[in-house]
């Protein structure tokens, strides 16, 4: 069986942009499909199953993960292609950056001026200006609507700290695969169903369809932090408030939403109880799929439980191994001491 590195490595590896996750469904399948009954991949991309452990009269659980990373799409071509933003860029990671462009992964870089051309140039790019060299005098065999993903470079980086592309999503993915491990080995009284979802950094929409087709109780979802830790300039008075090695982030408020107080503070007191380390993410300057699942049936208490990674969203994020592992183990206790009455208002 492989351990968590070894996922964490192949799936930061594959390729996976918003609306073309099939690479990264079938590996996540390949590991998981041993351990659950009835799955499926529905019609956004989504891969949802039950867990052939669960117990069906128990409490029924939705443990979600995103599979999809942000990108580009091609829209056209005049010798450079055309592209625009798939999910949220950050513009400042895109000077030349390597990419893989379509199904076949033909290899390409992101056109940005020479800094001798664009001296005394304050702005960065608008997003709609971005263009793509393929070495190519035509398009290079890429069509509209071709994902175009970013070229990342996984590696170690000491013993506990690794590099590579997509890891807010795919250290999710990773922690939900080996807490899938766990509870097959060893199984809880709960109706416990996974999904794996699509577009997540397109507005959440599968986690939507998803939380739609399970009609849980209660859901917890994971996915990634991002790390504010770096150097401050000696005027900034501000603390950290997510560190890379500083244990699971729980979201305490979002951009378009907040959790479930009562399933927060229930997964806080197992952390101290256990004494997990964990770290209380108050910044509000985006959201996760927690507010749609949220909002299914008439209303889903939700939390989400988030990996700490710096350079977010970039081709060379940072994650702790021992923060994967240490929210593997928080999701697990929070579900063991999971009750019917707390979900009562």
């Amino acid at each position: 069986m492989p351990t968590l590195r070894e996922n964490l490595k192949q799936l930061s590896e594959a390729v996976g942009v918003s609306g073309e996750e099939r690479e990264v469904r079938q590996l996540v399948l390949s590991l998981v499909k041993d351990h659950l009954s009835d799955a499926v991949t529905d019609a956004m991309g989504n891969l949802t199953g039950r867990l052939k452990s669960s117990a069906p009269t128990g409490v029924r659980v939705l443990i979600g993960a995103p599979m999809d990373e942000v990108g580009l799409m091609v829209t056209g071509s005049n010798g450079f292609l055309n592209v625009l933003p798939v999910g949220r860029l950050d513009m400042r990671y895109l000077a030349a950056a390597r990419v893989l462009v379509g199904a076949e992964k033909a290899n390409g870089v992101l056109l940005f001026a020479p800094i001798h051309k664009s001296y005394g140039q304050n702005d960065l790019p608008s997003a709609d200006s971005l263009l793509i060299d393929v070495g190519a005098s035509g398009k290079g065999g890429a069509k509209v609507g071709d994902r175009v993903a970013f070229a990342g470079s996984y590696a170690e980086l000491g013993a506990d700290v690794v590099r590579g592309k997509a890891l807010h999503s795919r250290a999710a993915c990773a922690v939900l695969i080996a807490l899938i491990e766990s509870l097959s080995e060893s199984p809880l009284p709960l109706d416990i169903h996974v999904a794996f979802t699509a577009q997540s950094r397109v507005y959440g929409r599968g986690a939507l369809v998803a939380a739609n087709r399970v009609k849980p109780q209660a859901a917890f979802l994971l996915d990634g932090a991002d790390c504010d830790d770096l150097p401050r300039l000696p005027d900034d008075s501000r603390l950290p408030m997510v560190r890379l090695g500083g244990g699971t982030a729980l979201r305490v408020a979002e951009g378009i939403g907040v959790p479930n107080r009562p399933l927060l503070e229930h997964v806080r007191a197992v952390a101290r109880q256990h004494s997990l380390p964990h770290q209380m993410d108050t910044s509000e300057a985006y959201g996760t799929e927690n507010a749609l699942v949220s909002q299914t049936q008439a209303g889903v208490p939700t939390v989400t439980l988030s990996i700490p990674v710096r350079y977010l969203h970039s081709p060379n994020g940072l994650v702790s191994l021992t923060d994967l592992e240490h929210t593997q183990r928080l999701l697990r206790e929070s579900l063991a001491a999971l009750t019917p009455d707390l979900l009562e208002n």
